[in-house]
């Protein structure tokens, strides 16, 4: 059976597989990140044609990034209310430019994202649920 050398060792994996040993590189994205100046994209919303519904609570874009592959990502900016689930994966990061890059699956569609670390509270990059345009926003971790 397992002696006191064998319980420690599985101990000791279990343990990490808890708080998430591993790759420190894949950890710096896990959190709930919220988009910094949202009124910035909002403006650039209504030049495109969309109109306020009179929504009245500030505008916000939320990304959760989560340590088990999830992802959610919600945006409340005027006419435009959504919720999206999907997954994630880390790919890479580059220590010299500070760059990491996530494979991002949300409602079937899987797109590559480059984030740049600004510091370790700020990225930019674009979002998965606008994987179609060239936007690139900041986000601060919440």
């Amino acid at each position: 059976m397992f002696n006191s050398k064998h319980k420690w060792l599985l101990a000791s994996l279990f343990a990490c597989s808890l708080v998430g040993c591993g790759d420190s590189n894949r950890a710096k994205i896990i959190g709930t990140w919220g988009i910094d100046k949202a009124d910035t994209v909002m403006s650039r919303i209504k030049q495109s044609g969309d109109t306020a519904d009179g929504n009245t609570e500030s505008p916000k874009m939320i990304m959760r990034f989560r340590r088990d592959g999830g992802l959610e990502t919600k945006t409340q900016m005027g006419a435009v209310n959504r919720e999206k689930k999907g997954r994630w994966e880390f790919v890479s990061f580059d220590s010299v430019t500070n760059a990491m890059i996530v494979s991002c699956e949300i409602q079937m569609e899987t797109s590559e994202h480059e984030i740049t670390f600004v510091d370790e509270n700020t990225i930019e990059l674009v979002p998965p649920n606008m994987a179609g345009t060239s936007m690139k926003l900041r986000f601060k971790r919440q």
